[in-house]
């Protein structure tokens, strides 16, 4: 059964043509002879419609399309992705080493995170994805509000890695860059909403026009 969905969510689907693109055509780049594998993008669900992206085998290979709740098979959460999940075969890679670095190092986090992107849908799938330059994807669930000295212990922590990281701090309003949050004091930064972007002070209180 498929619980409640998320932006980053990892998606199996029931067969190749149940993605639509934003056009109304097919959406392609899914693999007929691979199980489809899309990820929940941002955006409302709403009519029974999710939307969703599709990664191709070749990084010019994506698609924002949309897909019905009734051809979801199986789910996964970024935080629910570890690089136990990960072919042996493939842990030398920097990205998933840069994983292993952060699975140590974050041991105790009281929020929820894991990976997203190119490493997140290889661990999800077991499709292939990661490349030896790939970067890796950090998605940090914070229902609560960030206090500034936790944000920049958390950010020297993840930009320590022996990879580059791109971390994204998801509240339940819109996500955001963790560098800029603590880099861009006082200023507002770039906020992604389900509605598009905007810049603001405050993502947990996207009304909020001073921060607290």
């Amino acid at each position: 059964m498929v619980g409640t969905l998320h932006i980053h969510d990892l998606l199996l689907l029931r067969g190749e043509p149940a993605v639509t693109s934003a056009e109304g055509v097919p959406c392609p780049y899914l693999n007929p002879h691979q199980r489809p594998w899309v990820v929940v993008r941002r955006g409302r669900i709403s009519d029974g419609l999710i939307p969703v992206g599709v990664r191709g085998a070749q990084r010019h290979e994506r698609c924002a399309g949309f897909t019905e709740l009734s051809e979801v098979l199986e789910t996964w959460r970024p935080d629910h992705l570890r690089l136990l999940h990960a072919e042996d075969s493939r842990r030398a890679l920097q990205a998933f080493r840069t994983l292993s670095y952060l699975e140590r190092h974050l041991v105790g986090l009281d929020m929820s995170w894991g990976p997203g992107g190119s490493v997140g849908y290889e661990l999800a799938s077991g499709i292939p994805a990661v490349r030896a330059d790939s970067d890796l994807d950090f998605i940090l669930f914070a229902p609560e509000k960030l206090e500034s000295t936790e944000a920049q212990d958390l950010w020297h922590m993840i930009s320590s890695a022996p990879g580059k990281v791109d971390a994204l701090v998801e509240t339940p309003l819109c996500g955001f860059s963790l560098e800029e949050f603590v880099t861009t004091s006082h200023r507002k930064i770039l906020l992604r909403t389900s509605d598009g972007r905007i810049l603001g002070l405050n993502p947990w209180n996207l009304s909020d026009g001073e921060e607290s």
